[in-house]
């Protein structure tokens, strides 16, 4: 399988994680109230998110602190990764089906395409962690392999992540 759009731009696959987030937070508090959710599955479906967006911070900063678990623990970042996944995989199909029910939407296209891309991110390949972990694990052995930001494009989606560019640390 060949990988899909967007797995090689972490910022932007971090900043839809992050979008997901907060549209997830949008939309609980109608779900609840219309009864299509509980109050602890809301909770639960944002909980999981916020991992996800937590993850990709890590991901992303080499300055934050090595992986955050120890070997027994099921949730580093907040949230199992099973259940990382699972809330990819479903936000994927779900964003798919719309994409492919309005084929002239670009952006339906496009939301489609980051969710594959997160999806496949968080998937754990047969072995006990997300992919994402195991690249950033990698990058963190080896700087030569780490997701180089390019300010132009990639400073708004830091800064909404809490962090900072490797260029204004040093101007700082």
């Amino acid at each position: 399988m060949i990988d899909p759009p967007f797995v090689n731009d972490w910022a932007y696959c971090a900043w839809g994680a992050l979008e997901v987030l907060r549209e997830r937070r949008a939309a609980m508090r109608a779900r609840v109230a219309a009864g299509t959710l509980t109050q602890a599955e809301a909770d639960d479906s944002i909980a999981v998110a916020r991992a996800i967006v937590l993850q990709w911070r890590w991901a992303l900063d080499p300055a934050m602190p090595p992986f955050p678990a120890a070997a027994d623990d099921p949730a580093p970042f907040g949230a199992r990764d099973v259940d990382m996944a699972v809330q990819q995989r479903g936000l994927a199909q779900w964003r798919r089906q719309r994409a492919d029910a309005a084929p002239a939407d670009r952006d339906a296209r496009e939301a489609a395409l980051l969710a594959e891309a997160l999806a496949w991110h968080q998937d754990m390949g047969g072995t006990d962690l997300p992919r994402i972990v195991h690249f950033a694990l990698i990058a963190r052995r080896s700087p030569a392999q780490r997701f180089i930001p390019d300010p132009a494009e990639d400073a708004g989606i830091y800064r909404a992540l809490g962090l900072t560019l490797d260029v204004e640390r040093r101007a700082a």
